[in-house]
């Protein structure tokens, strides 16, 4: 074994080292900074850089709450659907009418199969009651479809 600290073989460990007080530092463990040091230098622009998250990055529009929260007054519930229907079906289907932001088709764990129904989250409101207007009653994949505005979960 060789000690780490001075060099010499065999009779000591590097914690123990006698000489360790005379070697000179080592660079691998110099101190930190403090932080103050550390903002003032990435401040002038030395080349270290932070890493900062999107949301608090300069011409961020929305903050990770309200990226969460989705708006479900503008939510249908779609039912009566096939059991091969799957999100993008639901998708093109309900895409004409305008902008969608979620699509979502409840599946069975076991079979991987549909359930028979699904929500879909308009952008505007008035886009999904033309949806609604129009796809009540439409024959598709030969069901007829009920779509109607999705009512919260009780808990």
């Amino acid at each position: 074994m060789v000690c780490r600290t001075c060099g010499k073989k065999g009779d000591h460990w590097t914690s123990r080292c006698p000489y360790k007080d005379l070697a000179p530092r080592a660079e691998g463990f110099v101190d930190k900074p403090a932080v103050s040091e550390t903002a003032s230098a990435a401040a002038v622009g030395s080349g270290k850089s932070t890493y900062v998250p999107p949301r608090m990055r300069a011409g961020a529009e929305r903050s990770g709450s309200e990226m969460r929260c989705r708006n479900d007054e503008n939510s249908v519930r779609v039912t009566n659907l096939s059991e091969d229907t799957r999100e993008p079906d639901l998708l093109e289907l309900l895409r004409p009418f305008g902008a969608v932001s979620r699509v979502y088709v409840a599946v069975d764990q076991k079979t991987s199969m549909s359930r028979g129904f699904g929500f879909v989250n308009f952008v505007n409101k008035e886009d999904a009651q033309r949806a609604i207007n129009k796809l009540n009653g439409y024959g598709y994949d030969s069901l007829i479809l009920r779509i109607e505005w999705a009512t919260p979960r009780t808990n």
